[in-house]
């Protein structure tokens, strides 16, 4: 077994136990939209669930799993855990007019 791994960000070692694990799981939302008593009684379910089988075939086993779940796992050293923690997403940042 090894001592150490590398961080995702700067690839520098980190020993086994001293770094972090970020974990982002990216899904569906679950939210329903508002349907009214009058759409789901005019609505076609086995028309509709027809459809979406047929959708489904022409998506590959990855594109249908990234439609509902995927599950990214990385290994941070201590530095780059503060930064990643500061802007998780890496968007720029944009300090008001004004401000240094």
């Amino acid at each position: 077994m090894e001592d150490f791994s590398a961080c995702a960000i700067c690839h520098r070692p980190v020993e086994i136990g001293a770094g972090y694990v970020a974990r982002i799981d990216v899904f569906a939302d679950p939210a329903l939209p508002p349907t009214t008593e009058a759409e789901l009684a005019s609505g076609d379910f086995a028309a509709s669930m027809a459809a979406a089988i047929e959708a489904a075939k022409k998506l590959s086993a990855d594109e249908l799993q990234d439609g509902i779940h995927r599950r990214f796992e990385f290994r941070l050293c201590p530095a780059c855990h503060r930064r990643f923690l500061a802007n998780p997403l890496g968007l720029p940042r944009k300090a008001p007019l004004g401000k240094n």
